[in-house]
């Protein structure tokens, strides 16, 4: 089983900016999510963190996320620190990262359109494209395959590792989203979404 996370809200978010491979903190929102996430996890009856191995992203907002994440949970990694895997980093936004969409379109005019009529195969400039991430994601999968584990990320990577998973055509994984109030299970070749809050 494969439990996929997607970090709290964050600065970033809030103001609507590209984050990509950049970072920003947690907002208090985004750290109550955490906290969220653990105590729906410590009262489900089919999550057991005990036979799970746990990876993150290791940009810093997931690693934040993450670590909270134990406290609630009071587990201590066996290394000290929590397992962290390159393959979880989010879509890099290259030069976009830390812009608005109005921004991006008053840098680099044009570009978001051509972004838009392309969205699989575009790659942003000095970043990455879906049709890049998607190698990422299916070695996550070839990775993961046949163990337990819970991976703490990103919402474009998390889209890809579902649809890869589940066998869904490009269309369909862009049309994918992974609320931060959600968690997804990824077992038996299906990908299911679990609300952990109101």
């Amino acid at each position: 089983m494969i439990v996929i996370v997607r970090h709290g809200q964050t600065v970033w978010n809030k103001q609507k900016r590209k984050q990509g491979q950049s970072d920003s903190p947690l907002t208090l929102k985004g750290i109550e999510q955490a906290k969220d996430i653990a105590s729906y996890i410590k009262k489900s009856n089919f999550i057991d963190v005990n036979d799970f191995e746990i990876y993150s992203s290791p940009l810093f907002r997931t690693m934040q996320f993450a670590s909270i994440f134990l406290e609630e949970m009071n587990i201590e990694n066996e290394k000290g620190t929590i397992q962290t895997n390159d393959l979880l980093k989010e879509h890099s936004f290259g030069l976009w990262e830390g812009l608005t969409e109005t921004e991006i379109e008053s840098d680099y005019p044009g570009f978001l359109k051509a972004r838009y009529a392309n969205w699989w195969d575009y790659i942003v400039p000095q970043g990455e494209g879906y049709n890049l991430i998607s190698m990422r994601a299916n070695k996550v999968l070839e990775e993961f395959k046949e163990r337990n584990v819970i991976i703490f990320t990103h919402e474009m990577i998390s889209k890809v590792i579902r649809g890869a998973y589940t066998g869904m055509n490009e269309s369909d994984i862009l049309s994918l989203d992974h609320p931060q109030d959600t968690i997804y299970i990824l077992e038996s070749g299906k990908a299911t979404p679990v609300k952990v809050s109101d």
